[in-house]
């Protein structure tokens, strides 16, 4: 599920003026090269990075030498180990890159599940750090800090600036190449389905996501442009919020974007910064969807109506229970 995580390489917009970073060759995350642990354990690290594209959540992350843990609730995590090339398969790859993750365990509610793995594997080592990761999350606070700095977002046409977030990165050697023709995708209605309160229609109208879409590709132009930019840095830009604009001049599109934003509300409020007025308001959008917010609350960095957020989770656990 989180294999193909990062990917890397591409160009930083770290000013107004739009000047290009620099091509950096790529580097996986996690940089700490098991054999240089004979002497000590590595150090378990934890930080978060949101989900895109599109935007799903804060993938919470912990780090140990060449295994990781990965969750996107704070309660099911998924535990991977980082394999040399071909390893496993008894064709050493003579320059071998450490940069396959494989599934090597799963922490839930119910305890952890050790998955069987081939015998050419180092297991006491593997085994060793799927003990260090169980026991370190369960202490562990959350949610732990965001570290993907870098955002890679489409321009408006017609005053280049941010218009739909793509993608985010925590380094320069993460960047992935510049995209031949950058495009926003919106959370599918399969995965996020909109309801729309709306005169009875007599023929088709496509879900709320993909017409959202479709005014991002028309206001990006047919020539679309995307940069990266640096948060840390970028003191000059206007952000939008919650990753798209929000200002249409049709009221239409406007109400599409409020929709979609609406029913992405559970998801937004992993995010760590937001004002206390935009995490009220996400809140009080996040009442339709109890099940959401009792699966993500988590890994809520602030909650402002914590008797709201605590009767959500309460119904949702009703409507499970009731369901089954």
């Amino acid at each position: 599920m989180f294999r193909d995580l990062f990917k890397p390489k591409s160009w930083l917009r770290r000013n107004t003026d739009g000047e290009p970073g620099t091509d950096i060759e790529h580097a996986a995350v996690g940089q700490a090269d098991e054999s240089a642990s004979e002497q000590s354990e590595p150090v378990i690290t934890a930080y978060s990075r949101r989900m895109m594209p599109p935007f799903s959540g804060n993938l919470q992350i912990v780090e140990c030498g060449d295994a990781r843990a990965l969750s996107m609730d704070g309660e099911n995590w998924e535990v991977q180990y980082r394999f040399a090339t071909g390893e496993g398969s008894g064709q050493i790859d003579p320059q071998p890159k450490r940069d396959r993750y494989t599934a090597i365990a799963s922490i839930t509610p119910a305890g952890l599940e050790r998955l069987s793995l081939p015998p050419v594997f180092d297991t006491e080592v593997v085994a060793r750090r799927i003990e260090q990761l169980s026991k370190w999350i369960p202490d562990s606070s959350l949610p732990y800090p965001a570290n993907d700095r870098f955002e890679y977002w489409l321009l408006d046409l017609a005053e280049q600036k941010p218009l739909a977030l793509l993608k985010t990165c925590a380094s320069l050697e993460e960047m992935g190449p510049p995209m031949v023709r950058p495009v926003w995708t919106a959370m599918p209605a399969s995965q996020m389905p909109i309801d729309e309160e709306a005169e009875e229609a007599t023929e088709y109208v496509p879900p709320v996501n993909a017409r959202l879409e479709t005014l991002i590709a028309q206001r990006a132009g047919p020539s679309p442009q995307a940069a990266w930019y640096d948060r840390s840095e970028e003191t000059n830009t206007e952000f939008p919020t919650y990753f798209v604009r929000e200002d249409w001049d049709e009221e239409q599109h406007g109400r599409l974007c409020r929709l979609y934003i609406r029913r992405l509300a559970p998801r937004l409020l992993m995010l760590q910064g937001l004002s206390q007025e935009n995490r009220r308001q996400l809140e009080q959008a996040a009442r339709e969807n109890a099940l959401e917010v009792d699966r993500f609350h988590r890994l809520y960095p602030e909650v402002i109506d914590q008797k709201m957020i605590n009767a959500l989770c309460v119904e949702a656990r009703i409507r499970r229970s009731s369901a089954t």
